[in-house]
């Protein structure tokens, strides 16, 4: 046991013979003990922000000092950061009965009844401070917010000119009076607002240009162009005055000079990039013709070189690339991106598809499984790494992340019959026959014309001489949709062949071979052991080595010796 220092052992001794001496003042003493312990955790609480435990303490403090008007000043502000008002507003009450003339209690007092709507009980705490603070600008402030929150626009205006009286001009009052002045539809009176900072403060533009944007937002075209150039006069390169007049020159309808500006604009480092972005954003939106998303297109190129790491400028650079078809230099911007903003579940998602269309399954793996780590939940993501694992024959792979994903889809979502045709295949290729058709199963009962599944299950039934009744019936689905497809015809062919139905499968196999396009050995194949069934040994022979040409570098042992043997080997 560590040994009590010297001065604590003083103490607990001395706590002894007093509680020993005199029984009945020992608790008076472990009282203040108690409320010490309590008011300083409180206070801690307090200033972690940590309000519930804050409360609890200050409540005990209350409990044995229920007259200490600051517990009661804490205690209002933590019910006013709770948002429980009434609440607040009875224990500022309280406090402001034991002290009625500090400041800082009275300030959270009005505070919180302008929160309350209880407006003139506000005004009349604000008032009385600026009596008894005149010289204190922020009470003036919080006086004229209780007139505004009450919508008396004239007495705010009337607050607002003793503050400039007393004060002088300030540039955040001026623009609220502009703002109460435009809201009592008198553009003079807000106009001559801004004109006042101008002229207080001449050298800075940026009053001026706020007179202009005034004047562009109360459409006065003619006079917000003659305010911005006489800011081009004194400073050539202000880029939020370009920005400005192509705003003029849009509503005027004159896109010449509206681009001519922007030109000017663009290239400007005062014009923060997000602001640039925006405007090509809604330009886009509302522009059809080619030659002027050519005049976005070099805006944009200018945002690119200025602005090479920008996540924003790459997203919508990358965009316009997109719709010019240029997706693979659409797919590096979006890559400059996600270098930046791993959060950005959108642009991944823009990645992968651009990575499908380029059919480049290794770029989607790669970037599929790296976006499931910040988006662990994403069902999309799953499907897409299971399909680059399946192309990229990762079967065991591709069917762990097939099968994650579709735990956690619900019922209705639209990927079901997409996680259920690949959960499929990727169970067929692993030998899990019984499985992978009952992932079939499910997906053709959400979607029974599915033409893609039916064609694959059904040679799959074909290929294993199982349930041909079935595979026929869904194969003849295909066909009936899609009559002059070469795969499909292909497949019906087979699985006649299978059932021995030479005569019909001949003639769906030169249907086949009629329609094919890709000049598939597979199907030459199929079309000379059907060939060779119906008796035509010769032309069946001639199929056969045509489709070992067309299948040079393939694996045509078997086909090899058909030609060999002059015979059909399964």
């Amino acid at each position: 046991m560590k040994r009590l220092s010297s001065f604590l052992l003083s103490l607990f001794i001395s706590i002894v013979s007093f509680a020993q001496n005199n029984d009945s003042e020992v608790f008076l003493f472990d009282d203040e003990i108690n409320y010490s312990y309590n008011f300083f955790e409180a206070d801690k609480c307090f200033l972690d922000e940590n309000f519930e435990l804050a409360e609890n303490y200050y409540q005990l403090c209350l409990s044995q000092k229920p007259d200490n008007p600051f517990i009661l000043y804490r205690l209002a502000a933590i019910y006013l950061k709770k948002n429980e008002l009434r609440l607040s507003e009875e224990y500022i009450d309280k406090c402001l009965l034991l002290s009625p003339d500090n400041e800082w209690y009275m300030y959270l007092a009005g505070t919180i009844y302008s929160l309350n709507n209880h407006f003139d009980k506000a005004k009349n705490i604000f008032q009385t401070l600026i009596n008894q603070k005149p010289n204190e600008f922020d009470f003036y402030l919080a006086l004229a917010d209780v007139y505004l929150e009450d919508n008396d626009l004239n007495g705010v205006l009337d607050i607002y000119n003793k503050i400039e009286n007393k004060f002088g001009i300030d540039e955040a009052v001026s623009i609220q009076k502009k703002n109460i002045y435009l809201r009592l539809n008198k553009k003079k009176k807000a106009a001559a607002e801004l004109e006042k900072l101008v002229a207080a403060f001449p050298d800075d533009l940026h009053y001026k240009r706020l007179l202009a944007d005034f004047y562009l937002q109360t459409n006065d075209i003619k006079t917000s162009i003659s305010t911005y150039n006489d800011i081009l006069k004194i400073n050539p390169n202000d880029g939020f005055s370009h920005i400005g007049l192509a705003g003029c020159y849009q509503i005027m309808n004159d896109y010449d000079n509206m681009y001519s500006e922007l030109f000017k604009a663009f290239p400007s480092r005062d014009v923060p990039s997000d602001v640039k972005v925006n405007i090509l954003v809604m330009q886009t939106q509302h522009t059809n013709s080619p030659e002027e998303l050519d005049k976005l297109f070099q805006l944009c190129e200018i945002l690119v070189k200025n602005y090479p790491n920008d996540p924003d400028v790459n997203t919508i650079y990358a965009n316009f690339q997109m719709s010019l078809g240029n997706i693979d230099i659409a797919r590096t911007a979006l890559q400059n991106v996600i270098e930046k903003r791993k959060d950005k579940y959108q642009i991944w998602e823009q990645i992968l598809l651009i990575d499908n269309q380029m059919v480049d399954w290794i770029s989607m793996f790669k970037h599929s499984s790296e976006a499931i780590e910040y988006f662990p939940n994403m069902p999309f993501l799953y499907l897409l790494n299971g399909i680059s694992a399946f192309q990229l024959s990762k079967i065991e792979k591709a069917k762990t992340s097939l099968e994650f994903g579709y735990k956690i889809i619900s019922k209705d979502d639209p990927l079901q019959p997409d996680f259920l045709s690949f959960l499929g295949e990727v169970n067929y290729k692993l030998s899990n026959k019984d499985i992978a058709y009952s992932y079939f199963d499910k997906l053709l009962e959400i979607e029974p014309d599915n033409v893609m599944v039916l064609n694959n299950y059904s040679y799959y039934l074909s290929l294993d001489k199982t349930n041909l009744e079935k595979a026929e019936q869904m194969s003849f689905k295909t066909i009936r949709k899609e009559p002059e497809n070469s795969t499909y015809l292909d497949t019906y062919a087979w699985i006649l062949f299978q059932m021995e139905n030479y005569t019909d499968a001949l003639k769906y196999i030169e249907k086949a071979v009629n329609y094919d396009r890709t000049r598939s050995a597979v199907i030459i194949e199929h079309y000379g052991d059907i060939l060779y069934f119906n008796n035509d040994i010769d032309q069946a022979i001639e199929q056969w080595i045509r489709a070992s040409k067309i299948g040079v570098g393939q694996d045509n042992t078997k086909l090899n010796e058909k030609i060999a043997n002059h015979k059909y080997i399964e």
